[in-house]
């Protein structure tokens, strides 16, 4: 009898990946994975869920062809599972080379992520709609914003999302703009007017065959504040079974001939209708929320790796759970607005429905750890709260 492979997790120092990895743990399957540090992540070391890490510098630090050089140096090999955009696009262009090394994974061609970008899909004609987007210069900002047509939202980086109502404010904006880093290339997309809540995601797994085998949909509460407001991550969202948008986000990536995982942010406008935010070529951070309420997307990619036999498209989701992100790594913000009393004797009883990320009660030695980190997070934000 061959031997089971593992799971493979990069980042296991971050709190989003090491919540799915637990929840791969639950499930019963052996998890290893990448870690910079492990002296700065004690959760890793003492998780009852890890069998095996090796330290590897987060990609970013280091480029593409050094990260796969040291995934081949680890000598891990197992069913390699993405949940940030460098590494999906590194899995698609280096994809023979890793599954050299021993790595396994479903992955999109390059060209697919390309055609992915809602700048590419301005004449796609399907279930979901897909706003205005434009790329363009730091000077030629404000015409193309007035081109696309306001409200418009920029999308330059990571924490620096910024929404304008008119061109007045704009130019406003511009005028007394010495920070922003208008010499990056400029993001700019319609912005679609709603509240939080009217935004969801749709988490989906596509076979080889661009067949669409598991998914999963959720309704937002709220998100991380950033520079110029509440464009962040999700902090809170409600399992909440979404036909309509599971079948629209299916339709069109099936039609770009999707492999592997894809999240798929979307916002609904007054009428009820659609719009396409963007689409992620991997699992959400918010995946173990999704395992938690039943979605069965690890079971069925570990599956879609190491067997044969094809996978019959099932929507598995309970639509039970609620997800609160109570523990963060220093990279991303807590869902600050739920902590309190109530929260915290929650997280004490774990109830059945309710995920707060990586806090697990069969981990409680990697939890301690975990509450080491919150509790210096805390004291450091009071310090930094105007009073």
């Amino acid at each position: 009898m061959s031997r089971k492979l593992p799971f493979i997790f990069h980042n296991l120092q971050g709190s989003q990946v090491f919540a799915l990895a637990q929840q791969a743990g639950k499930l019963g399957y052996d998890v290893q994975g990448f870690i910079k540090d492990i002296e700065e992540a004690p959760w890793v070391k003492q998780s009852q869920y890890i069998s095996r890490y090796a330290p590897t510098p987060n990609l970013g630090e280091i480029n593409a062809g050094s990260y796969a050089l040291n995934i081949k140096k680890s000598g891990l090999e197992g069913v390699f599972v993405p949940l940030v955009d460098d590494i999906a696009e590194m899995l698609a262009e280096y994809a023979p080379l890793l599954r050299k090394y021993g790595m396994r994974f479903l992955t999109v061609h390059p060209t697919i992520l390309e055609q992915s970008n809602t700048y590419y899909l301005q004449q796609y004609q399907g279930k979901l709609n897909i706003p205005r987007t434009a790329y363009c210069n730091g000077d030629a900002l404000l015409q193309t914003a007035i081109d696309i047509g306001f409200p418009i939202i920029l999308k330059s980086f990571r924490f620096g999302f910024i929404r304008f109502d008119t061109s007045s404010d704009m130019q406003k904006w511009l005028n007394n703009q010495e920070d922003y880093p208008l010499h990056l290339v400029q993001r700019v997309q319609q912005y679609i007017p709603g509240a939080i809540r009217n935004m969801a995601t749709a988490l989906l797994l596509f076979d080889k065959e661009s067949r669409p085998v598991r998914g999963f949909t959720a309704r937002r509460i709220r998100v991380a504040e950033t520079m110029y407001g509440s464009f962040g991550e999700t902090v809170a969202a409600q399992a909440e079974w979404i036909p309509e948008l599971y079948d629209a986000a299916a339709n069109l990536l099936s039609q770009l001939g999707w492999v592997g995982f894809a999240e798929v942010e979307c916002k609904q406008d007054e009428k009820g209708a659609w719009h396409l935010l963007e689409i992620n070529p991997r699992l959400s951070g918010w995946s173990c929320f999704a395992e938690a309420d039943g979605a069965g997307l690890l079971p069925a990619y570990y599956h879609l790796n190491t067997e044969d036999k094809a996978l019959e498209p099932a929507c598995l989701q309970r639509s039970t759970t609620t997800y609160s992100r109570m523990i963060a790594s220093t990279m991303h913000e807590p869902d600050w607005e739920n902590f309190n009393h109530q929260t915290y004797k929650a997280m004490l009883t774990f109830p059945e429905n309710a995920c707060f990320g990586a806090w697990d009660k069969d981990d409680p030695q990697a939890n301690r750890a975990w509450v080491s980190l919150m509790l210096q997070r805390v004291k450091q934000r009071r310090l930094t709260l105007p009073q």
